[in-house]
């Protein structure tokens, strides 16, 4: 059983005429798959990171500040970036500069943005299936890294997907055995929307779940909030709960 070792695993961009060059850790994947056609589909979530001014002699985090994602496959990607608010060009205070405003998602092919762009996918060469809540209990306890998979089907195209993630919060009780899988960020398809990339398929996060065959998701979504003054903005945040039926499996890298 082939389980990523996300930990060293990484994206690295490299920039056009010499330029900047960003190896950046995986955080997730999630593969399509088509049974009926006979394909599969990966695609990567890179680790989150705050806007810079690469290589400045002066200040290096941009203001506003805001926080960078993107999704990868073999040739497009997408960028997803979160600012302190959704609609910063409406927005009237005065510390907040908005004369550099970007794109909140931005997608395409990776040339002619980049040079190249290589994923660098890396195993564990032993891992074990956790296929009791003893075992998950046991492992957790012993410190070694854990891996989930969820497995999701979407009855109306057919696809079935595997979400594959580090788990970076796990939570256990002794006596009565029980275990809850507390993580992020992953990705999760959206099979609803009708985005020109396939990468842009995709919602950003976080899982919980204390049982094989269900699993509770929080995506980030833009919300609108009413003011006092009945203005209303659009935040980015973990806003939007679902409930899939799924089949989870966890895996322990083994350690001798």
């Amino acid at each position: 059983m082939s389980v990523i070792d996300f930990a060293n695993s990484c994206m690295t961009w490299f920039g056009a005429l010499n330029g900047n060059m960003s190896r950046i850790q995986l955080d997730g994947m999630c593969t399509l798959i088509d049974d009926e056609q006979g394909t599969e589909d990966a695609y990567y979530l890179i680790a989150p990171y705050r806007s810079e001014h690469t290589h400045s002699d002066g200040q290096l985090f941009t203001m506003p500040n805001y926080d960078f994602r993107g999704i990868f496959d073999e040739t497009e990607y997408t960028l997803i970036r979160t600012q302190w608010v959704a609609n910063p060009d409406d927005f009237d205070d005065p510390g907040y500069d908005n004369t550099g405003g970007t794109t909140p998602v931005e997608a395409g092919l990776f040339k002619p943005k980049w040079e190249d762009v290589k994923l660098d996918i890396r195993a564990f060469e032993d891992v074990t299936e956790l296929k009791t809540d003893e075992e998950v209990v046991q492992q957790t306890l012993r410190n070694v890294p854990l891996i989930g998979q969820i497995e999701l089907r979407d009855e109306t195209s057919g696809l079935r997907t595997v979400l594959e993630y580090p788990i970076k919060t796990m939570n256990v009780i002794k006596s009565p055995v029980r275990y809850q899988v507390d993580t992020g960020a992953l990705i999760v398809p959206d099979f609803s929307t009708i985005a020109e990339f396939q990468v842009e398929h995709f919602d950003v996060a976080h899982v919980v779940y204390n049982k094989p065959d269900k699993d509770e998701f929080i995506l980030r979504k833009p919300r609108d909030i009413t003011r006092k003054d009945g203005s209303v903005w659009t935040i980015n945040d973990y806003s939007e709960r679902k409930v899939y039926s799924g089949q989870n499996r966890l895996f322990a890298a083994v350690r001798s």
